[in-house]
């Protein structure tokens, strides 16, 4: 099982697929075995864990730079 406090930051923008659909989302907290994630309209705090649902969750990169999409602290 991994980390999940080394593979999703805070501030992350990431996809979540939520009953199939697709939706933008931004990471609010990391944690070892889950992550939450704010899509607006929807909730602030969608869960995803591992072993369950964090395959549903992909980060959203600027493949045009190489680097992600938005900066961090």
């Amino acid at each position: 099982m991994a980390d999940l406090t080394h593979l999703f930051k805070v501030g992350q923008i990431v996809k979540c697929r939520l009953d199939g659909d697709t939706h933008t989302g931004t990471v609010r907290k990391t944690y070892i075995d889950h992550i939450i994630v704010d899509i607006p309209d929807i909730s602030d705090h969608c869960w995803f864990e591992n072993g369950f649902n964090i395959s549903d969750v992909q980060p959203v990169y600027d493949f045009c730079s190489g680097e992600l999409e938005n900066n961090y602290e």
